[in-house]
């Protein structure tokens, strides 16, 4: 029998743009999803774009959930009035700016950089001292630092001294208006003298501030520096200190940073939103950030089926990655590639050509630049023609992309794949869904692709925190659409030669033989919970993924599109010739069902 306390609950995401509220309840022995409803988050106040969204649940289910001021109904009352409780997260604040101050790019640098693209956070400058000459400021000898002030050295022209590096690296840093910077470098055990001046540098910058709008310093290098870090930089500003991030040159650390920094975000963004106090009050737990709560769902399932298991949700702010193979798990969370607000800084940083590149229309630079950036002006605006959604599907196929290759997604050995978010929202079309994942992606193997029914999946993560069974069920029978089982193989092949052998026999139906082709993809037919013997016969030099050489055998099961395999090879190659990619990329749309009619 269910928690008589909690059987009854509203999830609230709270998103850059979107604030979505669902309704889960007990109903006939088991826990479902009952309904949803979507308003504008309301900047001014986050529980605004709450209740209007309760307000649709409201409507649609005939249920009274808010009292005549307002005020979501707790706990549940006779007559199915109110719920249980209310849980949230969000993903609505600014990231926290960071800066990165290290002995070595390559090493510690790197280390906390791929540390931060856990996390809410972008960075906005890094120094290493490996950079600069080893020429750093000096701290004054101060009780307490206040009132330290840098001089900065001016640009030099061509026929004048270059300016020191130590001067430019403080007005990097002064430059950058950090909340947090972050000191790192040294082994555990290693030298400490190159901390103890970077340290110097730190204090000074941070002592120039004034007091009430100084950067919190995080400490993450070589144990051993710490009582002296402390010294120096504990007077002058607030300092944490966590484990290294990189305590031997062969084993990075991130988790404590990480964590860290989830805390910062929590502490200096999340409780600082307005409204949010007011929001909290409403709940029997805390606001979690909504990457957290995502890497719940992928966690959970993981462990639940014994699968190894990546998520992705593409967002208007930002792009996030979680992989979980047993109890082993990695977060990627790009704060700086979103597909709305963030669209500018995708544009910035991957470049306008390589959005243009998955466009199967022709489209001029600047008016793929001026419809992209007109979205990011207006994020809650829905593409209302093809040639829209494409063009945002394309920029979303960059911004996951260049998360998953920046930062080293692993996608071998994969068994199922779920995805969500708001780049996702208005997109009806599955095939179109599925082939973004796969452009994107570009995983090989035999596994399971998966999207996001309601586009709450995160939230059923923030739910687990309070009704483990519930979020559990909920996941299991409504929380995903199965798209299909999705075989894409690596083949070293050319274009038009067999690849593989494929023979289908479904438990109600004739077998079906295929001669797959190298560069195609193609469907085959077999419905949800079909089930189907599959028996897979790669070429000479086709490779299924780890464990699967020979003749792959197994049993699998059909979904929304069928049986999807992509035989275009590992990495995808584009033609050259813009008229031809353009053809290339229509063809893959009809290949995969992915043409639908807008307006």
């Amino acid at each position: 029998m269910a928690d008589s306390k909690l059987e009854s609950l509203l999830v609230a995401d709270c998103g850059s743009v979107n604030t979505k509220v669902g309704l889960v309840d007990w109903v006939e022995g088991a826990y479902r999803f009952i309904g949803a409803g979507t308003a504008a988050t309301t900047p001014d106040d986050v529980t605004l774009g709450v209740r209007r969204a309760v307000q649709q649940v409201q409507a649609r289910t005939g249920r009274r959930l808010l009292t005549d001021d307002g005020q979501v109904i707790t706990p549940e009352r006779v007559g199915a009035q109110g719920v249980d409780a209310l849980v949230a997260l969000t993903s609505a604040p600014t990231p926290v700016r960071v800066a990165i101050v290290g002995l070595a790019r390559e090493i510690s640098v790197a280390s906390a950089l791929r540390a931060i693209h856990g996390t809410y956070a972008t960075v906005v400058a890094t120094v290493a001292l490996d950079e600069t000459g080893r020429r750093w400021l000096p701290l004054p000898e101060q009780d307490n630092g206040a009132g330290v002030s840098i001089a900065i050295a001016p640009r030099a022209q061509a026929n004048e001294p270059q300016p020191d590096p130590a001067a430019l690296a403080a007005e990097t840093l002064a430059r950058a208006n950090a909340d947090v910077i972050i000191l790192v470098g040294g082994i555990d055990g290693g030298a400490t003298n190159g901390l103890y001046e970077i340290a110097n540098l730190v204090a000074s910058i941070v002592a120039s501030r004034e007091e009430n709008a100084r950067p919190l310093v995080i400490f993450a290098g070589n144990r051993d520096a710490r009582t002296q870090i402390a010294h120096r930089i504990g007077s002058v500003a607030e300092l944490r200190v966590v484990e290294n991030v990189r305590p031997t040159m062969e084993r990075e650390n991130p988790a404590a940073l990480q964590a860290e920094l989830e805390k910062v975000y929590a502490e200096r963004k999340i409780m600082f939103l307005p409204g949010m106090t007011e929001l909290t009050n409403m709940t029997p737990t805390n606001v979690i950030s909504t990457a957290r709560a995502f890497e719940n769902v992928v966690r959970f399932i993981a462990r639940l089926f014994n699968l190894n298991v990546l998520g992705a949700d593409i967002g208007s702010g930002a792009t996030t990655l979680i992989t979980a193979r047993g109890e082993h798990f990695t977060r990627i969370v790009r704060a700086d590639l979103g597909v709305g607000q963030n669209i500018e800084r995708v544009i910035a940083h991957a470049g306008m050509e390589r959005v243009r590149d998955w466009i199967p229309m022709e489209m001029s630079a600047d008016d793929a630049r001026v419809r992209l950036l007109n979205r990011a002006a207006h994020p809650r605006t829905i593409p209302v023609t093809r040639d829209e959604m494409r063009l945002q599907h394309a920029a979303a196929r960059v911004a996951l992309m260049t998360a998953a290759r920046e930062d080293e997604l692993d996608t071998r050995g994969l068994d199922l794949i779920l995805l969500t978010g708001g780049a996702l929202a208005y997109n009806t079309n599955l095939g179109a869904t599925a082939l973004l994942a796969l452009d994107a992606l570009q995983p090989h193997g035999v596994f399971t692709l998966a999207a996001d029914a309601f586009g709450l999946a995160p939230a059923f993560g923030a739910l687990a925190t309070v009704n483990p069974d519930a979020a559990a069920t909920v996941l299991e029978r409504d929380g995903f659409v199965t798209l299909g089982t999705v075989i894409a193989p690596i083949s070293n092949a050319r274009e038009g030669q067999v690849a593989l052998n494929v023979k289908l026999k479904p438990t109600a139906g004739g077998v079906m033989n295929l001669e797959v082709h190298h560069g195609s993809l193609e469907i085959v037919p077999l419905a949800p919970g079909e089930k189907a013997s599959l028996e897979v016969r790669p070429a000479p030099g086709v490779d299924l993924g780890p464990g699967r050489r020979g003749i792959f055998k197994a049993q699998v099961e059909g979904g929304a599109l069928g049986l999807i395999i992509d035989a275009r090879g590992r990495p995808i190659v584009l033609p050259t010739d813009p008229e031809k990619r353009r053809a290339k990329i229509q063809q893959w749309y009809w290949d995969i069902g992915g043409e639908v009619n807008y307006g």
